[in-house]
C-alpha cells in the first residue's frame, strides 16, 4: 500500500440532464446548454441525454464553451448521432473507463468512472442515468456498487437517478457511506418537486450547499434544471494505488 499526500479540496460538481438539447420551446440548442454549463464554474458536469454529434460537434462546442475535457459516454447509435451521457472535467482525467448498466428489454444505460487529480487529491468521479423501473434501477446501483473502488479514496456520483421515492432506494449506496444531495429538480415549467438529478459523495467532509440552478434559461433549456453541489474533500491518511 503506497501513500498518497492528499490535501484538502473545495469542488464545485454539477449534473444535468439536457433532454438531447431540446428546450421545451421545441428549439434544439446546444449552445444554450453549453452556455448555462459555462455559467454553473463547476469542476466536474455530468450530462445526460445528450446526442454527441447531431447537427455538429455538440463535444467540441461544450469543452470550447466551458474550457473543460469531455470524456465520451455513448451508448448506441440513434440515426441522428451518438446518444449517451457526457463527463465534463475542469482537470485532465488519469485514468478513465464505460460500464455497460443495461438491463435486459429496455434501453441501454452506462456509467462513466474517470480518476483525476486536482489540487493534490486523487478522487473517482462517477457519471450515469439509471432507467425508469424499481427492479431496472436496483440491478443499476447494484453494479455501480461493484465498480467502485477501493474504499480509501473519495467518490463523487452524479446523474439522474430516476428515484422518486426517498434515499431508500439508495441504501446499497449510503450502506457504504455515501451522502446525496435532496435537491428537487425536476419539472422546469412548474416549481420542481421531484429530486430525480442526484450528487453523492463517499469519504467527503462534507457537502457544504447544494442547489438548482435556476433562471430564465435553464427553465426554457430542459425539463430538468442542473443541480449543482460545493463539495469539501477531506485529507486521508492514506490510498492505494489501486484505482
Amino acid at each position: 500500500m503506497a501513500e498518497v499526500q492528499l490535501s484538502g479540496c473545495r469542488l464545485r460538481v454539477a449534473t444535468y440532464n439536457v433532454h438531447d438539447c431540446v428546450g421545451r420551446d421545441g428549439v434544439y440548442a446546444p449552445d444554450r446548454i453549453a452556455a448555462i454549463v459555462a455559467d454553473l464554474r463547476a469542476d466536474l458536469v455530468a450530462l445526460q441525454e445528450i446526442t454527441l454529434n447531431h447537427a455538429g460537434d455538440v463535444v467540441a462546442l461544450l469543452e470550447r464553451t466551458t474550457a473543460m475535457h469531455a470524456i465520451d459516454g455513448t451508448l448506441f447509435e440513434r440515426g441522428v448521432g451518438r446518444y449517451g451521457n457526457l463527463l465534463l472535467s475542469r482537470k485532465p482525467v488519469m485514468a478513465r473507463a464505460l460500464h455497460d448498466l443495461s438491463f435486459f428489454g429496455r434501453e441501454p444505460r452506462g456509467l462513466i468512472r474517470t480518476t483525476v487529480a486536482a489540487n493534490g487529491t486523487v478522487y473517482v468521479a462517477l457519471a450515469t442515468h439509471l432507467g425508469l423501473s424499481r427492479r431496472e434501477r436496483r440491478q443499476q446501483i447494484q453494479k455501480i456498487v461493484a465498480h467502485l473502488p477501493n474504499e480509501d479514496l473519495p467518490v463523487i456520483l452524479m446523474g439522474d437517478f430516476n428515484i422518486w421515492e426517498g434515499l431508500s432506494a439508495l441504501r446499497p449506496l449510503t450502506d457504504l457511506g455515501f451522502i446525496a444531495t435532496r435537491t428537487r429538480s425536476y419539472p422546469t415549467w412548474w416549481r420542481p418537486f421531484l429530486p430525480l438529478d442526484r450528487i453523492l459523495a463517499r469519504k467527503a467532509g462534507r457537502i457544504l450547499a447544494s442547489w438548482h440552478q435556476g433562471g430564465r434559461l435553464a427553465r426554457i433549456a430542459s425539463d430538468h434544471f442542473p443541480v449543482v453541489a460545493d463539495i469539501v474533500l477531506p485529507r486521508p491518511k492514506e490510498a492505494t494505488q489501486n484505482i
